[in-house]
């Protein structure tokens, strides 16, 4: 077996390494970290936006690269033989969501398993790292016809921006916030840009989490909401596809036990013209995007870890005011049962983000505003609250929770156009 070292590099024949194979990531770290794998042409740039692999964006068109999650691993599945001749780089990243550092990761390891067999491993921890939010893992590259693994272990200072321009893309200023924009229609020959190719961009400004798309001219910029009552508009496309993607994240708590950092994401759903409120979350009422109520559940994850942030996503109908028959509102709340442990809301960290194609709102955990989730008998904390009309989205902060020792579910009520918070609905429970 391969042990690689930081710089090192080694030819697939040294290792008796063929062409389907899995790279693995075990990242030791409570940080909210994502893993990308790039796939880049032969002048190192990106070669095309479909050519970032991850958690939103799977798989590559031709199938040669698929992403999944295994427990604390992170795998990207590689077949060679299906990779475009563009294609002559992938390279394994990891970017932290957040402002933390790389020198906080822990002992942690890229290996390469063929038939469940480690041929070469990369050992590596945060001593190598200074202030970076953003490096590069490991690089599988062909060089002569001859395939070859390098590892790499580079962090940028700047995050993944520093990351995006690395790799041939350009950060640009837009009404005063930076936006990392990936030109992914760049020459493999002289860097320029096609002139028979309309040009395609990948704005990537915080997150490698982000949704790609293939819209000409996309930004993507992150808006971060931290105060109760503090709120941002999302624009919505008619007849558009795309799903909106909420995401309900959490942090293990730090307390090396692995049954008390289960939170379940629920959803309320009122319509303008209702009082009766409808509710979805897993497993038992996971809804659906076709029919009522236009929501769906993605699933229930039961733990966090070191290695892996929680994280439960539900998709929304974008068309969703429309068949409802006019605006309806959404409040959406994390829950932690007495069964799942006593641990409180506030070493989870939890946090919303809502993805809407380029637009991405964030609300994240402030004790400040909530002071009370520091209490380990509270069981509910309201992460957001969002308007729906025909044209967009209304996103606000919450931060409010559930008295102490309830388990009360978050109630919304219409007064005139707009919404009012109680937490005294009757417990809801996974099974019901």
């Amino acid at each position: 077996m391969l042990n690689l070292i930081t710089g090192q590099k080694a030819k697939f024949t040294d290792a008796a390494i063929a062409q389907q194979f899995t790279l693995v990531v075990e990242l030791t770290t409570s940080m909210v970290t994502d893993v990308a794998c790039f796939g880049l042409n032969t002048e190192q740039q990106l070669a095309n936006d479909d050519y970032m692999t991850f958690y939103n964006q799977p798989k590559t068109p031709c199938g040669a690269v698929s992403w999944q999650a295994d427990n604390q691993q992170q795998r990207f599945n590689i077949d060679l033989t299906k990779l475009p001749s563009s294609i002559d780089y992938l390279v394994l990243t990891a970017t932290i969501d957040g402002q933390a550092t790389m020198r906080e990761l822990g002992a942690s390891t890229v290996k390469l398993e063929q038939a469940g067999q480690v041929l070469a491993s990369y050992t590596f921890d945060g001593s190598g790292f200074d202030n970076q939010r953003a490096v590069m893992l490991l690089q599988v590259y062909r060089k002569s016809d001859t395939w070859r693994i390098n590892a790499i272990g580079q962090g940028f200072n700047g995050g993944l921006s520093a990351l995006v321009t690395h790799f041939g893309g350009e950060v640009a200023e837009d009404d005063g916030q930076a936006s990392t924009v990936i030109d992914s229609n760049i020459n493999a020959g002289n860097n320029s840009l096609s002139s028979t190719t309309p040009t395609s961009t990948t704005n990537l400004a915080s997150s490698t989490s982000n949704v790609i798309s293939n819209s000409p001219a996309l930004n993507l910029k992150k808006v971060t909401l931290d105060k109760p009552g503090s709120e941002h508009r999302i624009t919505l496309t008619k007849g558009d596809n795309e799903h909106l993607v909420v995401e309900a994240i959490w942090m293990d708590n730090g307390d090396a036990s692995a049954d008390n950092d289960d939170l379940d994401l629920r959803v309320g759903i009122l319509a303008h013209h209702s009082k009766d409120m409808s509710y979805i979350h897993a497993p038992a009422q996971i809804g659906s995007l076709t029919t009522m109520p236009f929501i769906q559940h993605q699933g229930d994850i039961k733990v966090a870890s070191i290695n892996e942030p929680g994280k439960e996503i539900v998709l929304v109908n974008p068309a969703i005011a429309k068949y409802y028959g006019g605006k309806l509102a959404l409040v959406f709340s994390v829950y932690s049962a007495v069964s799942n442990g006593m641990v409180s809301i506030a070493s989870l960290q939890p946090k919303m983000r809502m993805q809407y194609k380029d637009q991405v709102v964030e609300c994240v955990f402030n004790i400040k505003a909530s002071p009370k989730a520091k209490s380990n008998l509270v069981y509910t904390y309201v992460i957001g609250i969002a308007i729906i009309d025909e044209q967009g989205i209304t996103l606000q902060h919450s931060g409010e929770v559930s008295k102490r020792m309830s388990e009360a579910t978050p109630r919304l009520m219409w007064k005139k156009d707009k919404v009012e918070l109680k937490i005294d609905g009757a417990p809801m429970f996974k099974a019901n």
